[in-house]
């Protein structure tokens, strides 16, 4: 929680020039397909020795390939981080309206998340007014066993995603996070049968989420939505009033991307 809106991970020193370059001749190679070698050096303003090494790299990790004229072309990784990047978008554009919504008529942080993999992202955000709140940015990534919306992602994802993180250690990040496997599994049948949740003190001290999921049309959980800020301002009255508001929020959003009843697994 902070009394700032800056965020220090967008200071200069926080960079990585290594991965700067290497982003940088990736854009390139997208942007200019026919190019090789030397013309990508030249685009980048880089040695020919530095961009092979960069190409190198990109290569090996799939996001490159060199075709049969020693031209530089997007890999199958590039294709698969391109098809991600439309489906936030496209989950961002559509929940922009109920974000907004939801920002103003509670004036508390809006967060919306997806799983990637065994932890959550946030891929949108509505920052609250006030001048003690929650940090959030988008871009942040956390883990699946704390927070209101990482558990709510936690509790529809599939059981392979499920007893994975059940069976490791879970980390501690405050007194009131869960760190047994057997509670954890608990509380996640019971944010599948209320189809919210409120999470309390769980990542950051102090501090308050409620959470709800949002379906598609074939019944799997896209995203979660949630209201979040310093526990000071949650009394029982407003808690009751915030389920109301994120699980109708989450109603709507399920419905725009195609969700009924029966489109339940």
């Amino acid at each position: 929680m902070s009394k700032s809106s800056a965020a220090p991970e967008s200071s200069p020193e926080y960079t990585i020039s290594a991965l700067e370059a290497g982003l940088q001749v990736l854009a390139l190679v997208g942007q200019f397909p026919e190019l090789k070698l030397p013309q990508l050096a030249a685009q980048a303003g880089m040695t020919r020795s530095k961009v092979y090494r960069i190409l190198q790299t990109l290569a090996r990790l799939g996001y490159v390939w060199f075709d049969e004229e020693h031209a530089v072309r997007l890999g199958s990784a590039s294709l698969v981080l391109g098809q991600q990047a439309r489906e936030q978008y496209s989950l961002t554009q559509a929940a922009k309206p109920m974000l907004d919504r939801l920002a103003d008529e509670t004036g508390e942080n809006i967060h919306l998340v997806v799983r990637e993999g065994q932890h959550s992202l946030v891929v949108d955000v509505r920052t609250s007014p006030h001048p003690v709140r929650m940090f959030a940015r988008v871009g942040r990534i956390g883990p699946l066993h704390a927070g209101g919306s990482s558990k709510v992602l936690l509790a529809y994802a599939p059981r392979e995603v499920q007893g994975a993180i059940l069976a490791r250690p879970l980390e501690r990040f405050t007194d009131g996070t869960i760190t047994d496997a057997a509670a954890l599994e608990r509380t996640l049948r019971r944010i599948r049968e209320d189809g919210a949740h409120v999470a309390i003190s769980d990542l950051e001290e102090d501090t308050f989420s409620v959470a709800a999921p949002i379906f598609d049309g074939q019944g799997q959980v896209v995203a979660s939505v949630s209201i979040a800020g310093p526990l000071m301002r949650l009394g029982p009255q407003t808690q009751a009033r915030y389920l109301d508001l994120i699980r109708e929020a989450g109603r709507e959003l399920s419905e725009q991307f195609g969700f009924s009843a029966g489109s339940a697994p």
